[in-house]
């Protein structure tokens, strides 16, 4: 008989857990509230009531900050330190649709705040993107001054095309951040996750072909590797925006080396080769290496 009591108890315990994991779901504080205390009083040794009432206590507490980009920032860094790792912890999977539902918040109180290099965690499309907004992010980060060129801008493009469409989608912002700012590449794949990337990535970063390179501008090297190692995506990049360098410039040629094998115009697919030779003969060799492999 005690066995089925205890049974019955956990059972109601397990339904208030569940009915106070609804509530924050739907980010109703004042249920939440009702439910934990319920839970409380029928199985206060239930090992979920201190998560559950530090995020039913957040919940209540919260107040979303007015238009100010300081403000933002501060409750963005909030969310990440206190409120984000409690949710992992006590709601498991659901817990980022529930800490989703604050940066939703976020995102709409800045709405309108111009993009600031000092505070980019209180720009819209970083927000947007942390509530899992994609369409709204690529909006957002669209929408600031010479995006094309500014790392932040490239970032959050690159993740909301990726999120909404795929690799092939942000490729081209991948590239134009490789170039502008190679030292954020590597940061940006790991937020991508993207395992075919991420293996190409290591297999550039092994390669270490480029001996007169110095090692925070090898990335920007990348998108060449890349269109050589996989010509069929060239056809979808942009160079629209690309920089004035050499790996810029090794990238594009590439392009146009690609095309001219296509076409049979050995003539001036000869004097395209040279070209590239003089750019960086080491890539140039990693180019032949790989034109030797893919027609023997």
């Amino acid at each position: 008989m005690t066995e089925q009591l205890d049974l019955f108890r956990d059972s109601r315990a397990v339904g208030f857990v569940n009915e106070i994991v609804a509530a924050l779901e739907a980010r109703d504080a004042q249920r939440a509230t009702a439910a934990l205390a319920d839970l409380r009083s029928r199985a206060p040794e239930d090992a979920n009531v201190p998560g559950l009432e530090f995020l039913t206590r957040a919940l209540a507490q919260w107040r979303t900050p007015i238009a100010d980009a300081q403000a933002i920032a501060a409750a963005a860094r909030r969310l990440d330190a206190e409120i984000a790792p409690a949710a992992r912890r006590t709601l498991g999977a659901a817990g980022s649709g529930f800490v989703a539902g604050f940066f939703r918040e976020l995102a709409d109180a800045a709405l309108g705040l111009a993009y600031s290099a000092a505070q980019p965690t209180a720009h819209r499309a970083w927000l947007c993107l942390r509530a899992g907004a994609w369409e709204e992010a690529d909006a957002a980060a669209a929408s600031i001054p010479h995006a094309a060129t500014t790392p932040d801008a490239l970032h959050w493009l690159s993740c909301a095309r990726y999120r909404r469409e795929g690799l092939a989608a942000a490729r081209s912002t991948l590239f134009s951040l490789a170039w502008h700012a190679p030292e954020r590449l590597a940061t940006t794949f790991a937020d991508l996750d993207d395992e075919l990337l991420e293996r190409d990535w290591q297999r550039f970063c092994a390669t270490r072909e480029w001996t007169d390179i110095d090692e925070t501008k090898l990335p920007a090297w990348f998108p060449a590797w890349y269109v050589i190692e996989h010509p069929i995506t060239r056809t979808g990049l942009d160079y629209f925006n690309a920089p004035a360098t050499k790996p810029a410039e090794a990238a594009r040629l590439l392009n146009h080396i690609l095309e001219l094998e296509s076409r049979g115009d050995w003539r001036k697919l000869a004097l395209s080769r040279e070209n590239l030779r003089n750019l960086n003969e080491d890539l140039f060799d990693h180019y032949m290496a790989r034109r030797w492999v893919h027609h023997r």
